[in-house]
């Protein structure tokens, strides 16, 4: 699990990686997530802009919800498993 360095909260950043190796190596680290509107902006415009590309594995169909979870649950993914949600598909 990656764990965040928040830039506008040094040392609250510093206080949860150390407190997160209390318990060793093998322990899940915290971790806490909050992403601001510019930060989507900037990643949006990424994308417009090719500068990054998602790694699609397999788009799956709505009604094969079921395939996508086995799909995920087998393991060996190499991109991100979709599931296609369009008011045409069949459910």
């Amino acid at each position: 699990m990656t764990v965040a360095f928040d830039t506008g909260h040094p040392v609250r950043s510093l206080a949860v990686i150390a407190a997160s190796t209390v318990y060793g190596s093998k322990r899940m680290r915290f971790f806490g997530g909050n992403p601001r509107r510019p930060l989507f902006d900037d990643l949006t415009r990424y994308v417009e802009e090719g500068a990054i590309r998602p790694v699609v594995d397999t788009v799956h169909p709505f009604s094969d919800i079921v395939g996508a979870h086995r799909a995920l649950e087998a393991g060996g993914v190499r991109g991100k498993h979709l599931v296609r949600v369009l008011a045409e598909d069949p459910v």
